[in-house]
């Protein structure tokens, strides 16, 4: 199967192409346009993003490392703040009568927990859920579902043109990772039988 230069090379060569699709689209439904040009930015990472995510199970992929540092992180964040902050750490506190002290024990234990998280990961079967249409849908809807609820992070409120422009980017840098693995696969499949039939034909 195709490697992941050979999936990013090929969302970097096909992003102007979605770019210019998308844009006369939107020109053609007489929709809200594309108020910020960064936005176009946003879409080339999200797309480039997209097109190694469904390898995400591969226990070989460079995406599949990277991810497992960001969840392992972010988990980590999330169960500081929002479980052991507010609830252990007093505990922690009581026990030690030292704020630093319990601050560098409740935070190890978020760190534990986040790779925990992050090594579930390897519990996914290669090739299966991520490697989906579903996959590439959950991804898009992740996208504008984030944007939509923290769309200050990206300038301030966006129009709907925008949010879903930023959501189908992802999906269709996704589904470009799908395709590729199709076509390599047929390309494979052609290859063996001829190779075969090429021995066969040196024996006789």
């Amino acid at each position: 199967m195709p490697d992941f230069r050979t999936h990013v090379y090929w969302g970097i060569a096909t992003y102007p192409v979605f770019i210019f699709l998308s844009l006369t689209t939107i020109e053609l439904l007489h929709v809200s346009p594309l108020q910020d040009s960064r936005l176009i930015g946003y879409g080339y990472l999200l797309f480039l993003l997209g097109s190694d995510v469904p390898d995400i199970d591969s226990k070989s992929a460079l995406i599949k490392r990277i991810f497992e540092v960001l969840i392992a992180g972010l988990f980590a964040c999330v169960f500081y703040s929002s479980v052991i902050s507010p609830e252990i750490q007093p505990i922690v506190l009581s026990w030690l009568n030292s704020m630093s002290l319990a601050v560098a024990i409740s935070f190890s234990l978020a760190i534990a927990l986040g790779v925990i998280v992050s090594k579930a990961i390897n519990l996914l079967s290669h090739r299966g859920f991520f490697h989906s249409l579903w996959g590439g849908f959950l991804y898009g809807l992740i996208i504008v579902t984030t944007v939509l609820l923290r769309s200050e992070l990206l300038g301030g409120e966006l129009n709907y043109t925008e949010v879903l422009f930023l959501g189908v980017a992802g999906s269709v840098g996704y589904y470009l990772h799908l395709v590729l693995d199709r076509v390599h696969g047929f390309a494979r499949g052609r290859r063996v039988p001829a190779a075969q039939n090429e021995k066969d034909s040196i024996r006789t």
